[in-house]
């Protein structure tokens, strides 16, 4: 073997023997003995201990006089140095955060081993070892700050670099960092990808959730679904030059970490309280004679931790829930009363399901105006329970359970104000992990997580403002609102239409496995891994739509459809899988000097479904010549699975200023990053897209029966062919990132056109 071959060799037989996963919360404590003439002292005794649980961690110094204690919670430690010959030192206050990397030196002087030297203010104010640009927010930060709705997005807020971005129907990310995508942001929880969250959208339409891109947020918005900010210990964010073992997207990487219990019991209780009586009314409520609607805000919940068996098992237990009234004063437009009762009989159940108007009319329209002041309701429940247990010989495991349904109640949600859509969003996860020293100077992490995300929009009509509900849906036989939803739109009107069905329901699952394998040689610590994770969405979205659109209020009086759209849809199992692998080191080349660089292999497999209509792909793709495209067979795949995708990593730390409350860190880097093709897919696939979308047959059928109920006429009845052109990406993870191949698919009848 050729001398250059042999990094390769070792770099492969390192990473495959020790299989390991990356992304760990814990930190690590490393450092230099020597004796007071600088000369290095090893096989010395070093010893970390947690302060609230006297948890220990072992280690010893190298022939280098280079000591690493990997592994560490976050938490506050003393560090105690020992060896033959040298007095014992002791430095306590040890404030270790999120995936820290402390450098603490030790000087031993000649003495008695039994004789202890306490050093107080030894800890460094920064991370001296790590190249990465990050922010930490602590517990304590978080608790003292005013946080509205108890949800830490506002911290992230404070990370340079971070810009909050609007969410949309196709988009639900909430911050860009440094430029990158809302889409590209990396949640972790303990460890493991918190990447969970699947929209619920009234559009019908799942967001790039569907293929892992986003965190899991309640149904207000909230990070209270995932960690309650009581079961919060610490997070960190980390937004450039980080090392190979972060990656899978190129954006922030939000890695946060749970509380665990001490060997004392603790217990808290909050309410957080808002309410209407210490406020005065909306002064366009009081402008329009109004009552003043309720705004309510309870946050309420409290936490209980302690010790299972002192110094080896500890329990943590959190709950907070959440019952919020947001007042809202609206002003719409619906059909007036001479419009209602001058409509032919089959149409006026219709008008008359908007609110009755209460303010001036315009007979040239046939509308009028509606006021109202009404509340939308929120509500949440978080529940988390953690237990940790320490074996001997530095084996730790834990375990987390989070379940927390949460739901968003909106009146006339895009629609009349008779209309009220509730959304609901339940996120559930379990995660286990342990941790062992595989010997001196090397340890081992591992980690699985099952988590479980369902989200569904239903949307129901009510009298509010003197409404009449429909007492039926003209819907063909084995139809109801379980699987279909009714549109009755007056393109008239601000808010002028009426829907009632259930829109959408998604389940997200996730399967996570985590480990790491960490050792020391010399100056050099290494550390490889791997990160598989597969999703299998669940993208169940309506399963029948049907529409009557009208030009304006007099059309609709007479019956004269404009337009009417008939949709049928299938449900489909997604299957996503991501893998990652990497290889680093981290290299102390001068006590001031810090380089870390190494290797990260991110596969992203080709997109499938495990059940419903297969993704499709084409054939006879050129984009020098695309009169040859066409619709591959079922079951090809879209694209090619990329295997190709290296990328390398390299950031350094010098330390400018070493002196005690003035340090000073450079850190620089450069690196490559790869993003996740599955969230292209999952902004791609909606109800409206091939193959998911309509059928013909249902579509006649539907015209049938709605000229037998006497809503149509159909002899007046159009039916246009559509030939819809569908878009496909092919994801290459290539420098030229996205092919893009068109195909135009005539997949029948879809939609009826009225004269």
């Amino acid at each position: 073997m050729r001398l250059r071959e042999l990094p390769c060799a070792v770099f492969l037989s390192f990473l495959f023997i020790h299989c390991s996963f990356a992304q760990s919360p814990t930190g690590t404590v490393s450092g230099i003995v020597t004796d007071t003439s600088g000369a290095t002292i090893g096989s010395a005794e070093v010893l970390v201990v947690n302060d609230a649980t006297r948890v220990q961690f072992s280690g010893k110094t190298n022939e280098e006089g280079i000591y690493v204690i990997p592994n560490l919670p976050p938490g506050s430690y003393r560090v105690q140095v020992s060896k033959s010959g040298f007095k014992t030192i002791i430095k306590p206050d040890i404030s270790l955060n999120v995936q820290d990397a402390l450098s603490i030196n030790f000087a031993l002087p000649l003495g008695a081993a039994s004789i202890i030297v306490t050093v107080e203010g030894g800890a460094p104010l920064v991370n001296t070892q790590d190249a990465s640009v990050s922010t930490v927010v602590d517990r304590q930060f978080a608790e003292k700050l005013p946080l509205n709705g108890r949800s830490f997005q506002t911290l992230i807020e404070l990370t340079p670099g971070v810009v909050p971005t609007a969410s949309n129907y196709a988009d639900n990310g909430q911050f860009s960092v440094n430029g990158q995508r809302p889409s590209s942001n990396y949640w972790a929880v303990d460890g493991v990808s918190a990447n969970i969250g699947i929209g619920a959208s009234t559009t019908a339409y799942p967001g790039n959730g569907l293929g892992g891109a986003l965190g899991s947020f309640s149904a207000m918005g909230g990070t209270n679904s995932l960690v309650s900010v009581d079961a919060l210990q610490e997070f960190r964010i980390q937004t450039s030059t980080y090392a190979p073992e972060f990656g899978r997207t190129p954006g922030g990487q939000i890695s946060i970490v749970t509380r665990s219990g001490t060997n004392q019991f603790h217990g808290t209780l909050f309410d957080y309280f808002r309410n209407d009586v210490l406020d005065a009314n909306d002064w366009f409520a009081n402008a329009n004679e109004l009552p003043k609607p309720q705004e309510r805000q309870n946050d309420f919940g409290g936490t209980l931790s302690g010790p299972v068996q002192k110094d080896r098992t500890f329990f943590f237990f959190s709950y907070e829930g959440l019952r919020l009234r947001l007042p809202q004063v609206l002003q719409t437009t619906v059909p007036d009363a001479s419009a209602r009762q001058s409509a032919t009989v089959s149409l006026q159940p219709y008008l008359n399901a908007f609110p009755v108007p209460n303010g001036t009319d315009d007979p040239t329209t046939g509308t009028g105006a509606f006021n109202a002041s009404f509340s939308n309701r929120s509500s949440l429940d978080a529940y988390s329970i953690r237990i940790d247990r320490t074996f001997a010989h530095d084996v730790a495991v834990f375990g987390r359970y989070n379940y927390s349904p949460s739901e968003t109640v909106l009146r006339g949600d895009g629609g009349a104000l008779s209309t009220e859509s509730p959304t609901s969003i339940t996120t559930q996860t379990g995660t286990v992990g342990a941790s062992w020293r595989l010997f001196s100077g090397g340890a081992n992490e591992l980690r699985f997580n099952y988590s479980n995300v369902n989200a569904s929009t239903h949307t129901f009509l009510d009298d509010f403002g003197g409404a009449v509900p429909l007492t039926t849906l003209p819907f063909p036989t084995g139809i109801t609102t379980n699987n279909g939803l009714l549109l009755f739109y007056i393109f008239s009107l601000r808010d002028g239409f009426i829907e009632a069905g259930q829109t959408v329901r998604n389940v997200q699952h996730q399967i996570n496995l985590v480990e790491n394998l960490s050792a020391q040689k010399g100056t050099h610590s290494l550390k490889v891994g791997v990160d598989y994770r597969r999703l299998s969405p669940n993208f169940n979205p309506l399963a029948y739509e049907q529409a009557a659109l009208f030009g304006n209020v007099l059309a609709a009086q007479t019956g004269a459809l404009s337009r009417s759209v008939v949709v049928s849809n299938s449900d489909a199992t997604f299957l996503f899988r991501n893998l990652g692998l990497y290889a680093q080191d981290t290299w102390r080349a001068r006590p001031r000097l810090t380089l870390t660089y190494g290797l990260r292999w991110d596969v992203d497999f080709v997109p499938d479904t495990t059940s419903g209509p297969k993704l499709p792909g084409v054939t006879g793709f050129d984009l020098n010549d695309l009169s040859h495209l066409s619709l591959a067979r079922s079951g090809v795949p879209p694209y090619s699975t990329t295997y190709g995708n290296v990328a390398p990593r390299i950031g350094l730390a010098y330390q400018l200023k070493q002196a005690q409350n003035f340090e000073t860190v450079l850190r620089g880097g450069f690196g490559v990053f790869f993003d996740l093709a599955s969230s292209e897919i999952g902004n791609q696939v909606g109800t409206n897209h091939y193959p998911f979308g309509s059928l013909a047959s249902q579509v006649e059928g539907a015209i049938d029966y709605l000229d037998g109920r006497g809503l149509i006429d159909r002899s007046r009845v159009g039916i246009m062919g559509f030939s819809r052109t569908c878009w496909y990406v092919k994801y290459a993870l290539t420098h030229s990132a996205f092919h893009y191949a068109a195909a135009s698919v005539a997949d029948g009848f879809d939609m009826g056109y009225f004269a």
